[in-house]
């Protein structure tokens, strides 16, 4: 934390970029901006831009050639060279009002992904957990969920509702990964003006959120302390994610979505940061397809 220092990685102005993903096998970052239908990937100080046929919302990696997306009608397996896709499973394909929102891997080899409805409308969202073939519904009546994470040491999975500006924790099952217990509320933001957005792990159990309105990237304690305040200088962080060689450089995408172009202090709203030398995180686990 010493030497961490905020860098704009690409300046590229996101609506809302969302699913920062270091590919570990690629040493590539990738990112969605779901409004656009635009995948990026940065590697060797390049960024791509490819453009999807569909919404995406989340990515997640599964070996060398292919990403998992997570789009507004299921989850595919998507090829990185030749950008072929590959229905895996639908989610909620025939409800026309709601939309997948965030997704991570988890350390089992499944695929958490959320839906919602494009209003925000309150108890349409849900949380679904795809593994080993099955789908299942983890949670529902939610708003806009967000923030799934997962510390696999501790056995648990968080999420959050982003309009009721709380964070939940759920106990895993340690062979298979599906929930043992009810949520409950492990950290509560309701008392500010932000709400919790992406979210993710690193290596000591420490969850990292970003929080939306927030202008900051928080660091809670697996005890809910707060630890760290990292500042985005700019208003609408979404998502943290660890990468870089040795997963110690947290990336975090950023929204321009509803703001004016004038940055709030020295960073244009919706580009990609990082700061570097913050923590040790890990590597995402792959998903098995």
């Amino acid at each position: 934390m010493k030497n961490m220092k905020l860098q704009i990685l690409d300046a590229t102005v996101n609506i809302i970029g969302e699913s920062p993903l270091w590919h570990p096998l690629r040493n590539t970052l990738y990112w969605l901006d779901f409004p656009n239908k635009t995948l990026f990937s940065y590697h060797l100080q390049q960024c791509v831009k490819t453009q999807l046929d569909e919404m995406a919302t989340a990515v997640a990696w599964i070996d060398h050639e292919h990403l998992l997306l997570a789009t507004v009608t299921g989850l595919y397996k998507y090829h990185i060279e030749n950008k072929n896709k590959e229905l895996i499973i639908n989610i909620e394909h025939d409800i026309e009002t709601n939309r997948s929102n965030d997704g991570r891997a988890d350390p089992w080899g499944g695929f958490w992904v959320s839906t919602m409805d494009v209003d925000a409308a309150p108890h349409k969202g849900a949380f679904y957990r795809w593994y080993k073939g099955e789908l299942r519904t983890i949670v529902s009546n939610l708003s806009i969920p967000n923030g799934v994470s997962f510390d696999k040491h501790r056995l648990r999975a968080y999420f959050s509702d982003s309009t009721a500006q709380k964070v939940y924790t759920l106990k895993l099952n340690e062979k298979t990964g599906w929930p043992e217990s009810s949520p409950r509320i492990f950290y509560d933001f309701s008392d500010s003006d932000v709400s919790p957005d992406g979210a993710v792990v690193d290596t000591q159990g420490n969850i990292w959120i970003a929080l939306w309105d927030g202008s900051s990237v928080v660091c809670l304690s697996p005890q809910g302390e707060l630890l760290y305040s990292l500042d985005t200088q700019t208003k609408r962080p979404t998502c943290p994610a660890f990468g870089g060689t040795k997963a110690s450089t947290l990336f975090v995408t950023t929204a321009s979505y509803e703001l004016a172009s004038t940055p709030v202090k020295s960073v244009t709203h919706g580009v990609t940061l990082q700061f570097t030398d913050v923590h040790q995180g890990s590597f995402e686990p792959a998903v098995k397809v």
